[in-house]
């Protein structure tokens, strides 16, 4: 190939990269001038940023009262739970204290150690199985952070040591109906000896208020 071709070829290379280089630099330039000559529309982006902010409200709105209604459903189940602990206890414990407070929130049973317990305080009636069942069944966690809690309370005027023993025992029998883990205590008072207070109380995870409340109109409305 002659020394002329070949330069003829390179000039033809360097004229097709200049006129690449044009037309970039045209196509820039017009986009420059389209994006100076634009006008930002603030009245519509602060529409848009409204709408998206009020779907988002209402969103939220939305989920908080569906937990709203969901902790009342969960509540009122938890109420009439009790109110139906509270009336199995007076059919079949006639010598039985049964004492609700509050809005149904606590319920406060009062009764013969002898009503529970066989003779050497060993264990529990056969007779009252469906008792106890009961009362785990009450004790069951519900929808929303709802959750009552139980507080079995042996009095005595003397030794502690010996009802220790019966409280366990009245606690095993709870959990091994189902009661979960953590919403039963038991503990050992002054009182009169060969009695049993069985407390419920319902809380709500979700309202810490109302679950450092529950305890204090315990402390008002149950002797």
């Amino acid at each position: 190939m002659s020394a002329r071709a070949t330069r003829a070829q390179e000039g033809d290379g360097s004229s097709s990269l200049m006129l690449y280089l044009s037309v970039f630099i045209l196509l820039l330039a017009f986009f420059m001038l389209l994006n100076a000559l634009s006008v930002p529309r603030q009245d519509k982006a602060g529409a848009v940023r409204r709408s998206v902010e009020a779907a988002f409200a209402l969103n939220e709105a939305g989920r908080d009262a569906d937990g709203d209604s969901r902790r009342r459903a969960a509540r009122d189940q938890a109420v009439a739970a009790l109110r139906s602990l509270g009336d199995l206890i007076r059919a079949e414990i006639p010598l039985a204290k049964v004492e609700a407070a509050g809005r149904g929130d606590t319920l406060a049973l009062t009764l013969p150690a002898g009503s529970l317990y066989t003779a050497d305080g060993s264990g529990i009636l056969p007779s009252r199985t469906g008792l106890l069942h009961r009362m785990a069944t009450v004790l069951f966690r519900r929808e929303a952070g709802v959750q009552v809690v139980g507080e079995f309370l042996l009095a005595t005027d003397g030794d502690p040591q010996p009802l220790i023993g019966r409280a366990g025992v009245l606690a095993r029998a709870v959990t091994g109906m189902g009661a979960p883990d953590g919403a039963l205590s038991v503990g050992i008072e002054r009182g009169t000896p060969d009695r049993v207070r069985l407390l419920f109380r319902i809380e709500t995870a979700a309202d810490p208020v109302d679950a450092v409340a529950g305890p204090a109109s315990d402390e008002r409305g149950m002797p």
